[in-house]
């Protein structure tokens, strides 16, 4: 089975952490990267070539629509998934308006983001 290669970005340090421990184990995930913003997004998504970007919606500098954007126009883009607080319609909306193929709320974020992972499809809506 391939490994389904992520990278992470996000500008809390302590919610990267957490958001590898809870996906390492997981069969088929391999974290590859970390990021602090939308730049670092954009820029290791071009270097690593990532299966999956699981990216925060609110950062300093570039947020993740603006960066969602961004990657979403290079060649051959990953699967992009919004993670956010801001856990709402409208929110959700502007991600898959941007080009996000799922959004997944903090609060509920191992629930959410092991849902998207085992159907490898969108859950934006």
């Amino acid at each position: 089975m391939k490994r389904l290669r992520t990278l992470l970005v996000d500008d809390n340090q302590a919610f990267l952490a957490l958001s590898k421990h809870l996906l390492t184990p997981m069969d088929g995930v391999e974290v590859i990267g970390f990021g602090y913003d939308g730049f670092d997004a954009v820029r290791l998504a071009e270097e690593l070539h990532p299966d999956l970007i699981i990216m925060d919606l609110v950062m300093p500098g570039m947020g993740g629509l603006q960066a969602t954007r961004l990657i979403k126009a290079q060649h051959q883009p990953p699967q992009i998934v919004i993670a956010s607080y801001y856990d709402d319609a409208e929110h959700r909306e502007h991600a898959a308006a941007a080009g996000a193929d799922g959004f997944v709320g903090k609060n509920a974020y191992e629930q959410q983001i092991a849902l998207f992972l085992s159907n490898r499809g969108p859950v934006v809506g």
